[in-house]
Parts: C-alpha cells; sequence; structure tokens
C-alpha cells in the first residue's frame, strides 16, 4: 500500500475514512501494525476494514493522527484507554494530564476551603529537610495504625494538616498541586485496614 492510499473503515458500525499515512504515524503503535500489509485485518461485507471498537471514541483517534487534536475533557477517561490499547504513548500522556484537571476542578469544588490547607502546605514546605516527607491528618487517633510511629520514624519530614472531611479527595488535591512544583507522590494513601480511616500520604521531591 502507498502512504497516501485512502482506507475506508468500520469502526464499531460507524464509517470512517482515512488515508493509511495517517493510520500508520506512530510506527510502535498497533494501528500501524494492523496496516502494515504484514497482518490480514479483517473486513465487512462492503469492503471496509473492521475495527471492533467505539466508533465515536476512536474518531477522537483519528483527530489526533491527522491535526494532533486533542478529546475534550469529557471524552478524556475513554480516549485515555483507547491510546493505551493501540498503543499510543504519544496521546496517552496529554490525556491523563487533561483529565487529571477535570478531577481536580471536580475535586476542588467539593472543599470549598481547600485552599487554606494548600496554603498552610506551602508555608510548611521551605521547612522540609529531606528528600522524602509525609503530609498527615493532625487529629488522626487511630488506635489500630500509630501513625506518629509508622509514619515519621525519625528520618521522615513531616507537615500535619488539621482536616477531617474527604481526607482522600484533599490528599489527591495536594498530589496535583505538589506536581506542579516538582513534588510527586511517592507511596499510597495509608490507610488503617480495621476501621478504614485515611491516615497519611507520602511525597518525594523531584524524580
Amino acid at each position: 500500500m502507498g502512504d497516501s492510499q485512502v482506507v475506508d473503515l468500520n469502526v464499531g458500525g460507524r464509517h470512517l475514512t482515512t488515508s493509511l499515512s495517517t493510520l500508520t504515524k506512530y510506527p510502535d503503535s498497533m494501528l500501524a501494525t494492523m496496516f502494515s500489509g504484514r497482518h490480514p485485518v479483517a473486513k465487512d461485507k462492503d469492503g471496509r476494514y473492521f475495527i471492533d471498537v467505539d466508533g465515536d471514541v476512536f474518531v477522537h483517534i483519528l483527530n489526533f493522527l491527522r491535526f494532533g487534536k486533542m478529546p475534550p475533557p469529557e471524552r478524556a477517561s475513554e480516549v485515555n484507554e483507547y491510546a493505551e490499547y493501540f498503543g499510543l504513548e504519544e496521546l496517552r500522556a496529554p490525556v491523563l494530564e487533561e483529565f487529571e484537571q477535570v478531577l481536580y476542578g471536580i475535586w476542588k469544588k467539593k472543599l470549598p476551603d481547600y485552599q487554606s490547607l494548600w496554603d498552610c502546605v506551602k508555608s510548611k514546605l521551605n521547612d522540609i529537610n529531606t528528600s522524602y516527607f509525609y503530609i498527615r491528618t493532625r487529629s488522626f487517633d487511630c488506635q489500630h495504625l500509630r501513625i506518629t510511629e509508622t509514619v515519621t520514624p525519625g528520618n521522615y519530614d513531616t507537615i500535619a494538616l488539621e482536616f477531617d472531611p474527604n481526607p482522600s479527595i484533599v490528599f489527591n488535591l495536594l498530589a496535583v498541586d505538589l506536581k506542579r512544583r516538582n513534588i510527586f507522590t511517592d507511596s499510597c494513601l495509608r490507610v488503617c485496614p480495621l476501621c478504614g480511616r485515611k491516615a497519611a500520604m507520602g511525597f518525594r521531591i523531584g524524580r
């Protein structure tokens, strides 16, 4: 096949037309492998190449391949799944970032007082003297998970915050804001296995 060849597709019942060069733009992707000519691709009764996925989502894959256009935020999660399935890492990373920002907005609306917590964390970052540190709830009093001993063994700094409602949402918001400062989640949210209380999240400075 020549790169300029027109390719008719049946994607989950939706008829789409594109060029071979578009489908094979990223040589390491599954689409490039499918249309390399080395492997047979199923066709429908009208001779269109059949891809068994949702055509309404796949059209965003084509728009990215054609123009580098990102999907709308409300489709970001679905498109990310397709990007992973088709091996399009070039699309997957920015989709994840946009999806994260959508979630950030949703989370923040649920916690109107979050800004004061973030301001508190920012004010204490200069006091961190280790590459790894924890942010924990100051009022955590679970007797099953002895937070003061297991989270701060002596070689980690800690930022203690006073908050009770929706701790998992608070930690998710902090993770997004800290990443913008080159501080990344190092350990998952610690949860007591008996009572389910959320305790702390670990972070590291730099990659």
